[in-house]
């Protein structure tokens, strides 16, 4: 039996959704436990359900301090444990682990060891207790410093290293504040004079990401960040941006493509962040239209907001077409080492 991976989501409703992502046409029996351990051999667990099928939902209350983990006990294959994709934490909405994986060489990337997200700066008090409780070691700001002064990360504990890595992506910036419904004046010029030109919003966000493969600013923020990643004292670690879309979805594009995560899987976690914001998405363009007047510069602004695969596949594309696979592109460009190539494995994988 393979299965690809297995991963929960919270609904509106107070139900868990639970997906088994397999190839198998019939799944054999197996038992759903909760737990706040993150071990699938945990004896501190407790039973939910039966079934075979591959997606469940059930209602329940997950904890709102720390991670939530589940395992599937099947009677004639090792368990497995998973969590929520998307983590619950009040002040974010875009926190996720990227556990769970399978790689095309049949291992799995470890849950609880890498987080990818929006900022912290609006965490709620239950939120931020949540976040200090993933043991973080590391937290790599991918902003630039005046998007960091302006909207300032709170200090989860003082004992967590924290890196300014920077790749100069202004396109990103300026999706970010659109975040923030800044469309003022500058904005709107900006807009204006990329639509006379005949460039869309989708033009530019496809520019920014194959820009991102060989700018030397990006160069040197995702090399930074790799070696950091690979340093086992820095982990767990958290990783974003303003809403951890762009920049950060670069970032973990290639970590995840070095591990061996198949190029489906790294548009499928990119596109997550379209899940992760989906009540946002249409108020936020009726917003783009009452404050700009103009449909053409809302759908411009909307283009920098939206998560589309053309965004990601665009910089896959690129790095295959001139390096042949991202692990490549990483010795080449980014200078991973071998020694820290198998410090990301030891750290980050572990058998499917």
């Amino acid at each position: 039996m393979k299965i690809d991976y297995a991963e929960a989501y919270v609904l509106d409703d107070g139900q868990t959704e639970v997906d088994i992502k397999t190839d198998e046409q019939n799944l054999p029996d197996y038992e759903l436990y909760w737990t706040l351990d993150n071990d699938k051999y945990t004896k501190e667990k407790k039973y939910l359900l039966t079934s075979n099928k591959t997606q469940v939902c059930f209602q329940f209350s997950y904890s709102t301090v720390r991670p939530t983990y589940f395992i599937l006990n099947f009677k004639k294959h090792e368990p497995l444990l998973f969590g929520y994709r998307i983590l619950p934490v009040p002040g974010m909405y875009n926190l996720r682990d990227i556990g769970g994986y399978r790689t095309s060489a049949g291992m799995r990337i470890k849950w609880g060891q890498v987080y990818r997200s929006d900022y912290l700066h609006n965490l709620e008090p239950s939120g931020f207790t949540f976040v200090k409780n993933l043991g973080l070691r590391s937290i790599i700001d991918f902003r630039g410093a005046i998007e960091v002064k302006d909207t300032p990360d709170p200090v989860i504990d003082p004992a967590i290293h924290t890196f300014a890595f920077d790749p100069n992506a202004e396109t990103a910036a300026i999706a970010g504040r659109a975040q923030n419904l800044d469309t003022g004046k500058d904005m709107k010029e900006r807009a204006k004079e990329a639509l006379a030109k005949g460039e869309t919003g989708n033009d530019q966000m496809i520019r920014q990401q194959e820009s991102f493969v060989d700018s030397p600013a990006s160069i040197e923020a995702f090399s930074k960040t790799i070696k950091v990643t690979a340093q086992s004292k820095y982990l767990p670690s958290l990783q974003h941006c303003r809403g951890g879309k762009d920049r950060t979805g670069f970032g973990f594009m290639v970590l995840e493509g070095i591990l061996g995560v198949p190029a489906e899987l790294l548009v499928y976690d990119y596109m997550l962040t379209k899940r992760a914001r989906v009540k946002k998405n249409a108020r936020y363009y009726q917003k783009f239209l009452q404050q700009t007047g103009n449909k053409e510069v809302a759908d411009y602004m909307y283009a920098l907001f939206d998560t589309r695969e053309e965004f990601i596949t665009a910089s896959i594309t690129k790095i295959m077409r001139e390096y042949g696979t991202i692990y490549q592109y990483a010795t080449d460009k980014l200078g991973l080492t071998e020694a820290e190539y198998l410090s990301l494995r030891k750290s980050l994988l572990e058998k499917a």
